[in-house]
């Protein structure tokens, strides 16, 4: 494993945080902003080879979604071809009503995701695959409201 330089590891960091708070807000231009434009996403029985499908699939749910994510261990090495790849585990606190809501944890998951650097745009992710370890799919996105 490869030592990468502090403000790469930063980037990507920063880059993860943007990810999470793109997802919990609702904005698709903030999710846009940190997915390669060929992006490969893979989770939970869905799959997709491109960022406006991506975008979509998010905007496309129905009802209520209040979500926070959180990530922890992120492990980077230097990948093929000027990528980073990376390994981490993912929280994911989720309700389908309005906050606040008691707190329950929908998913804990292990991201593989590579990084790669875009043109005029800086680092942003290329392929992101989860896996969930623990999942509630009675809080996945659409079912019945969970009690307050």
């Amino acid at each position: 494993m490869s030592v990468l330089d502090l403000e790469t590891r930063a980037a990507i960091a920063d880059l993860n945080a943007r990810f999470a708070w793109a997802l919990d807000s609702g904005d698709p231009d903030a999710l846009r902003a940190v997915l390669a434009p060929d992006v490969h996403y893979v989770s939970v029985g869905r799959e997709f080879h491109d960022v406006e499908r991506v975008v979509a699939s998010f905007l496309a749910r129905e009802g209520t979604r209040t979500t926070r994510h959180g990530l922890g261990n992120l492990l980077l090495e230097d990948g093929p071809d000027g990528t980073v790849l990376g390994r981490s585990s993912w929280h994911t606190f989720a309700s389908n009503a309005d906050p606040p809501v008691g707190v329950e944890i929908y998913m804990v998951a292990d991201f593989q995701d590579t990084y790669r650097r875009v043109d005029g745009a800086g680092w942003r992710i290329a392929e992101r695959i989860i896996r969930p370890v623990f999942r509630q799919p009675g809080l996945a996105p659409g079912a019945a409201p969970n009690p307050t």
